[in-house]
């Protein structure tokens, strides 16, 4: 497996910080686009994707105003998670990404807790377009398996969604 590194730096996170979703801002449903969700954040001025499953997992994904930086929130319901910076890995397409998130427990709403990882890897977001699943926290017991079936239809719809959102 080739390794490769999330640009999900500390200072990367810090300055993007009010690119991610909190459930204190204004959300709108955009559109559906298979079973992923488009949201308006209309107190961010940016949209993002999510998708949920039955097993309790939410997963987030959304670029950052200036398309420079992307990032990717992991949510378990139920979950029982102390604020802080934490180790993560994603494989996908044969690719390991390892990174920190800054855990955010006010990240989701509806009792998900989970945290978010910023990456600047363009290769990242190839690979998630590009193939049918995402392994987070692998070798983990609480390793989560996401499908990305119509990902790239709902990224490209969420950029859109953006550009409206900004006037572009």
């Amino acid at each position: 497996i080739a390794v490769l590194l999330l640009g999900a730096a500390t200072p990367a996170l810090s300055a993007d910080q009010d690119i991610l979703p909190v459930n204190t801002d204004e959300i709108a449903q955009y559109r559906n686009v298979g079973e992923w969700v488009v949201h308006e954040n209309l107190t961010r001025g940016s949209c993002f994707i999510s998708r949920s499953d039955d097993a309790g997992h939410l997963v987030q994904i959304g670029l950052t105003k200036d398309n420079n930086y992307g990032y990717i929130g992991i949510f378990q319901k139920g979950a029982h998670l102390e604020e802080g910076t934490n180790d993560v890995a994603i494989v996908v397409n044969g690719n390991l990404y390892v990174g920190e998130s800054k855990t955010v427990v006010h990240g989701a709403s509806d009792g998900y807790e989970g945290g978010y990882v910023i990456a600047n890897d363009k290769q990242l977001r190839l690979d998630l377009e590009q193939q049918k699943e995402m392994i987070v926290f692998p070798d983990k017991p609480f390793m989560v398996t996401v499908n990305l079936d119509h990902l790239r239809n709902a990224i490209y719809e969420a950029r859109e969604c953006t550009k409206k959102l900004q006037g572009s």
